[in-house]
C-alpha cells in the first residue's frame, strides 16, 4: 500500500471519528460579497502563489481549494471556498513534511487578520 494512500484512508477515520467539519467552521475569514467560481478562483489566486489543493477533504457546499506553502515547504495554508460565499482558512504543518504531524494538528492554527486580508486582496476581493 502506497503512503498516500495510508495517509488518505487514516485521515477519513480520523475525520468521521473527530467531527473534523465542525472543526473547520472555527476557521472562518470572512463571506465573499458574490458568488465566485473555481475557476475565476484560481485564476486570481494562481498568481500569488496559491495552488489547488488536490488532498484535502471536501466538505459540503465546498466550491474550491487551495493552499500556499511557506517555510521552504514545511507549512501551509489552507483555504477553503463555499457556495454560499463563507471563506474559511487556516495555518499548519504540510502533510508532505510529515503526515504524521499534519493529522496530530501540530502548529495548526486559524488565519490571523492580516493574513485573511492579504488573501481578500489577492482573490481580487476588496
Amino acid at each position: 500500500m502506497k503512503a498516500s494512500l495510508i495517509f488518505r484512508i487514516s485521515r477519513l477515520i480520523r475525520f468521521l471519528l473527530t467531527g473534523v467539519g465542525k472543526m473547520e467552521t472555527g476557521h472562518y475569514l470572512f463571506t465573499l460579497p458574490g458568488p465566485v467560481s473555481d475557476v475565476g478562483l484560481y485564476s486570481s489566486l494562481a498568481d500569488c502563489g496559491w495552488q489547488p489543493n488536490h488532498v484535502g477533504f471536501i466538505y459540503k457546499g465546498q466550491i474550491y481549494q487551495c493552499r500556499r506553502l511557506v517555510d521552504r515547504g514545511r507549512h501551509q495554508y489552507h483555504v477553503r471556498f463555499y457556495q454560499d460565499g463563507r471563506v474559511t482558512g487556516h495555518f499548519e504543518i504540510a502533510p508532505e513534511w510529515s503526515a504524521r504531524a499534519h493529522l496530530a494538528g501540530v502548529d495548526l492554527r486559524t488565519m490571523t487578520t492580516a493574513e485573511a486580508e492579504s488573501l481578500r486582496e489577492q482573490a481580487g476581493v476588496i
